[in-house]
C-alpha cells in the first residue's frame, strides 16, 4: 500500500517540480537535465560496453565522500568504467567534468519505470549510494537484478522514516543493500536493532578526502601577500547570516585599529551577491577583479569564484563556516585538516563531524553574533587558545583517516 502512495508522492513530485521550473533556475536544471537522459545514455552505453560501476551522490557534499573510493576503484581496475549519478544540481553542475568518472548525469526520478530502464541500459556489476540516498525502485530494481548494493558514509538517526510508521517498507527497502559501510556506532545499532547485522564501522571517507586535499594544495603567493602578519579570518561558504556578523566584527575590530584581514568566500557567488557583499565591505577587493593589483594593503578580500575554497583555509588563523543558520553547515572538516579552529552555527546537530570536532576541542559554535565576535577577539588575543584549538583540530581529522582503506579491503574480500 505505502509502495503506491511513494510511487505517487513522485510523480507528483516531479509535476511540482516542472511546474516550479518556470520560475526557480534551480529547478529548471533540474528538469533541463533529465529531458532526453535515458536516450542519451543509452546511445553513450552502446559505444561503451563492459564493466561499469555505477555511484550515485545526493549534491556536491556526498561526492565529496564518495570521491575517495572513486579514485581508489578507478586506480584499482583502470579499465573498469564509472557512471556518476547526481540527484541535485549543485552536484551535477560542478562536477559534469569529473575527470575519473567516464559519464556523469542526473539520476532519473526514481519511478518504477525509470528504475527498470534505467538498470536495463546500464548494466552495472555493482552499485554504490552515498550516505543517506535510499531510492526504493532503484534499490528494488538492483536488488531483482542480482546487482550488489552498498551502502558508503552511511548514518542513521532515529527519527528517520525508517524508524517511523512505515518502517516495514522502509525495512524492504533495506533489505536490499548487501553491505553497509557506515560512519559511527550508533548507526551500526540501529541498523542492527531492526535485524540488519550486515553493516561495517568504517569512519566518514571525507577525512580521507581532505587529507588528500590538504597534501595536494596549491599555494597561492597572493593570499600569502594579503594576510602578511595579520591576523586571518576565513569565511567558508558563508551566507548572508554569517556575512552580516563578520562584517559587524571586522567593522568594530577596524574602527579600534586593529590590523586585522578576513577572507570571505561566500556561498553564492551571483553578481547580486557579490555586490551587496561589496556594499557592505566597501574596502574589500574581489578576487576576479585584482587585475595584477597587489592585495597586501586590501584588508578585505572576496573570493568570487568556486574550487579555491580547501586550499584557501591554509592562510587564515581560523574558520567560520556557513550554513549553521539556514539549513546545516557545510564541511568543516576542509578547514579542520590545516589545523585551524573552525567556528559555526547552532544548526549543526545533523553533522556528526561538526559535533565530534566540538567534542575534540577544535570546533565551536556560535548562536548569534556577539558570540562569534567573541570568539574571534579571543583567537586575535590569545595565542595559546589559538594554538591548542588548532592543534586539536588537526589532530581529529588525522585520527579519523581511513575509512577508503577499510572499505575497499571489505569488498576485496567479498568477490
Amino acid at each position: 500500500m505505502f509502495h503506491t502512495l511513494y510511487n505517487i508522492g513522485l510523480h507528483l513530485f516531479g509535476f511540482i517540480l516542472k511546474i516550479a521550473a518556470v520560475f526557480h533556475a534551480k529547478a529548471r536544471l533540474w528538469c533541463d537535465g533529465r529531458k532526453g537522459l535515458l536516450s542519451d545514455l543509452q546511445k553513450w552505453r552502446s559505444n561503451n560496453p563492459g564493466e561499469l560501476m555505477w555511484i550515485h551522490c545526493a549534491s556536491l557534499g556526498e561526492f565529496e565522500q564518495g570521491r575517495p573510493l572513486i579514485e581508489a576503484m578507478r586506480e584499482e581496475k583502470p579499465e573498469r568504467m564509472i557512471l556518476l549519478t547526481f540527484f541535485s544540481p549543485s552536484g551535477y553542475e560542478i562536477r559534469k567534468n569529473y575527470a575519473h568518472a567516464n559519464h556523469v548525469c542526473y539520476l532519473p526520478l526514481d519511478t518504477p519505470a525509470n528504475a527498470k530502464r534505467f538498470l536495463e541500459i546500464v548494466r552495472p556489476s555493482v552499485v554504490f549510494f552515498v550516505k543517506y540516498e535510499y531510492w526504493a525502485n532503484y534499490f528494488f530494481q538492483c536488488k531483482k537484478a542480482e546487482i550488489p548494493l552498498y551502502i558508503i558514509s552511511g548514518i542513521l538517526r532515529q527519527d528517520q522514516r525508517f524508524f517511523g510508521l512505515f518502517k516495514s517498507f522502509w525495512k524492504n527497502v533495506l533489505a536490499c543493500v548487501a553491505h553497509f559501510y557506515v560512519q559511527n556506532v550508533s548507526t551500526a545499532e540501529l541498523l542492527r536493532s531492526i535485524g540488519f547485522v550486515n553493516s561495517t564501522v568504517a569512519g566518514d571517507t571525507r577525512f580521507d578526502r581532505v587529507l588528500k586535499l590538504s597534501t595536494d594544495a596549491k599555494h597561492f603567493e597572493e593570499f600569502e601577500k594579503f594576510v602578511g602578519s595579520s591576523f586571518c579570518v576565513v569565511g567558508g561558504s558563508t551566507w548572508p547570516q554569517e556575512e552580516a556578523m563578520l562584517a559587524t566584527w571586522f567593522q568594530r575590530s577596524i574602527k579600534t585599529g586593529k590590523n586585522y584581514k578576513l577572507i570571505l568566500v561566500p556561498h553564492e557567488i551571483t553578481p547580486a551577491h557579490i555586490h551587496g557583499l561589496l556594499a557592505e565591505f566597501p574596502e574589500a577587493e574581489c578576487w576576479t577583479k585584482r587585475e595584477g593589483r597587489s592585495l597586501s594593503e586590501a584588508h578585505v578580500l572576496i573570493v568570487d569564484t568556486i574550487g579555491m575554497l580547501a586550499g584557501i583555509y591554509q592562510y587564515g588563523h581560523v574558520a567560520v563556516i556557513g550554513g549553521g543558520f539556514g539549513k546545516g553547515i557545510h564541511n568543516t572538516l576542509e578547514a579542520a585538516v590545516w589545523s585551524r579552529p573552525v567556528f559555526f552555527g547552532p544548526k549543526h546537530q545533523k553533522f556528526e563531524e561538526a559535533i565530534e570536532l566540538k567534542g575534540a576541542g577544535g570546533g565551536f559554535s556560535f548562536s548569534d553574533g556577539s558570540e562569534l565576535s567573541a570568539y574571534l577577539d579571543r583567537c586575535a588575543t590569545d595565542t595559546a587558545f589559538l594554538n591548542e584549538s588548532g592543534r586539536k583540530a588537526g589532530a581529529f581529522v588525522k585520527e579519523n583517516v581511513g575509512a577508503t582503506k577499510l572499505i575497499m579491503s571489505g569488498l576485496n574480500a567479498a568477490r
